[in-house]
């Protein structure tokens, strides 16, 4: 077995599906430890229990739960020195007529989620030798698709502002910061409301998408990297996008 991640203790938000699922899996497959962060209690009993890993249920989206759960899981794995930020949701539609509600959504999960979930981890982070943050993030962060995605797009782009200011933040402190950024990716956002928008977008993620290993594979070539070498930014498309 692959033992480039032995020892390591990581924290995967967004762990009960898609990107989070697959990455927390790759992790454990290269010698890592996990802790699986998500709000679907069964599911993410289910692979905690297959992974040996440690299950939290919480919210990115609320700062106390977060915290709470991110410092037992430290507790359990005697220490953290990573966290994948791959909690996310996906809400689009154009400007005039979308609910508030769903940007309030888009910006609470993509957005400050990332925030509170890397300010819990921290103290444990720069407790370790040295660590890694890596933040799931998105081609729409780097670029407007359609007018549709633009409130999406736009918590992304935040994302990738973010994982610029926490790099030089916390590179002093031994904490490598990236950020990865998938073009399309055949994971089940698609299909959680089953809007017109949402299954357009789903057939081209079936067409052209990357699977979520080819994603959780980059990232963990990113925890893999010497201690010296930061992979600030990693962008990824299917060779057929």
């Amino acid at each position: 077995m692959d033992t480039t991640l032995s020892d390591r203790r990581i924290l995967v938000t967004g762990a009960s599906s898609g990107i989070g699922e697959a990455t927390a899996r790759a992790i454990v497959a290269a010698g890592g430890q996990v802790a699986l962060l998500a709000r679907r209690t069964d599911r993410l009993d289910v692979l905690a229990e297959e992974l040996d890993g440690i299950a939290v249920t919480a919210d990115v989206a609320d700062p106390e739960v977060t915290r709470g759960g991110i410092n037992r899981a430290a507790d359990e794995l005697g220490g953290l020195d990573g966290l994948i930020n791959a909690a996310g949701v996906l809400r689009g539609g154009p400007l005039a007529t979308t609910d508030p509600v769903e940007w309030r959504q888009l910006f609470e999960v993509n957005v400050l989620g990332v925030l509170h979930a890397t300010q819990a981890s921290i103290p444990h982070l720069t407790a370790a030798d040295h660590s890694d943050v890596v933040n799931v993030s998105s081609m729409s962060g780097r670029r407007l698709g359609s007018t549709e995605m633009a409130a999406y797009a736009a918590s992304k782009a935040a994302v990738h502002m973010l994982s610029e200011g926490m790099r030089r933040e916390l590179q002093p402190d031994g904490v490598r910061v990236s950020v990865v950024a998938p073009g399309f990716v055949r994971t089940e956002l698609f299909g959680e409301r089953d809007t017109d928008l949402e299954q357009r977008l789903g057939k081209r993620a079936d067409a052209v998408g990357l699977s979520t290993d080819d994603v959780a594979t980059a990232i963990v070539q990113v925890l893999a990297a010497p201690p010296h070498v930061v992979h600030a930014e990693v962008a990824l498309l299917n060779a057929d996008q």
